[in-house]
């Protein structure tokens, strides 16, 4: 589906957005975002998507964060400033799992944008950076909270203190990505990664989760995904799950009503 500079598309559970900009490597202006927040509304509505993976045109770029010139076209800095930015759009309300392909720059907001999914692959081209305080602003987003969760105090701060730019080796190393390939192959890992998860039952995959993943895992044992998988384990066949989806079962809407976001992204 063609949302103008957004690419969405879903096959076999698996939905993927490609930011296409590239020109501006992937930089997202306001209708980008307006096309972003549509693709993210379809992800969560849609029981046939089971995993996201978002990732940029191109191998120059995964996203480089807002139109700088759409900032400064729009007058929405300085102290004169007539106009609110609008953020990013981040997948923080989408309580599927979100996989991140990043291929060249996540710099500014694009590195935000990786940091609010779950799971990150770079290469060894990959270059990420907070770049907030080289423009003057303080990194919002819970830059801070969400880094110090994936690689430590230490290594967070020094990342958003000094707008350190990092390569795809250095992000593996301390723990902020989870895969590390060729420059060219990280949209084919992540959808090698999203193709594992999406063969999983979906109910139980979207339990995983800090409290919440206490609350219901009994409860999960409770479902017809929990019978297809022990009696396919018994029966030395491959599962097949999510024929039957039992999502009030596991208590969804009693612990995210008002569409909260899960646990883990805030």
């Amino acid at each position: 589906m063609e949302l103008g500079q957004i690419h969405y598309d879903v096959s076999d559970h698996i939905a993927t957005i490609v930011l296409n900009n590239p020109a501006q490597r992937n930089a997202v202006d306001k209708e980008m975002s307006a096309q972003l927040v549509a693709a993210y509304g379809d992800v969560i509505a849609n029981d046939d998507v089971r995993v996201l993976v978002i990732t940029g045109e191109g191998n120059k770029a995964f996203c480089s964060g807002a139109s700088i010139t759409g900032y400064l076209a729009d007058g929405i800095l300085g102290e004169n400033a007539e106009q609110e930015r609008s953020p990013l759009p981040k997948p923080w309300r989408i309580y599927k799992p979100v996989i991140a392909a990043i291929e060249g720059f996540a710099v500014g907001g694009g590195f935000t944008l990786a940091l609010y999914c779950d799971l990150r692959v770079v290469t060894t081209a990959s270059k990420l950076s907070a770049t907030s305080l080289k423009r003057g602003v303080v990194n919002g987003s819970t830059i801070a909270t969400r880094l110090t969760r994936l690689v430590g105090t230490a290594n967070a701060l020094e990342l958003v203190l000094m707008s350190k730019m990092i390569d795809g080796a250095e992000a593996y190393r301390i723990g902020l990505a989870q895969r590390l390939v060729e420059p060219g192959d990280a949209l084919a890992e992540a959808m090698d990664m999203a193709a594992v998860i999406a063969s999983y039952s979906p109910d139980a995959v979207q339990g995983q989760g800090l409290q919440w993943e206490l609350d219901v895992s009994g409860r999960s044992y409770r479902t017809p995904d929990a019978l297809e998988g022990f009696t396919s384990f018994a029966e030395k066949r491959e599962a097949v799950f999510g024929r039957q989806r039992d999502l009030d079962k596991l208590g969804f809407e009693e612990y995210w009503p008002n569409d909260n976001p899960p646990d883990w992204r805030t």
